[in-house]
């Protein structure tokens, strides 16, 4: 299958794959982070180019981090109601941006989850 993509998608595919295969929860969590963000750039490029096909990938994939992250949640854990309903808003926002991306809300995202990404890194290596 991967060999009639293109080789841009094989080598991400493969990327994930592998990534996910060896990774810790904690690594899991950062990943879905990372990879959230990237893909709200991805939305950015999409948008400037006029791809909507590239739009609704960047999207896609966006709301599948946001999913996979809300599934990860202690409930039970201090932060995890207000983890629900910032994951959860953070989707809606996505979803609301089908036809038109709001781009303030976009980059407003992108710095609060890289945010939460520093700081889960940095609480992982001390």
């Amino acid at each position: 299958m991967l060999s009639r993509a293109k080789p841009r998608d094989a080598y991400r595919q493969a990327s994930f794959d592998a990534r996910l295969l060896g990774s810790s929860r904690d690594e899991l969590v950062l990943f879905c982070l990372e990879d959230f963000i990237d893909n709200l750039g991805q939305l950015e490029l999409a948008d400037r180019r006029f791809d909507h096909a590239a739009r609704s990938r960047a999207i896609t994939r966006c709301v599948t981090a946001l999913t996979a992250l809300e599934l990860g949640i202690d409930r039970s854990a201090e932060m995890g109601a207000t983890l629900a309903q910032f994951y959860g808003s953070a989707k809606n926002t996505l979803l609301n941006s089908i036809r038109q991306t709001d781009q303030g809300s976009v980059d407003s995202m992108k710095a609060d989850f890289g945010d939460i990404a520093n700081a889960f890194r940095q609480a992982m290596s001390g």
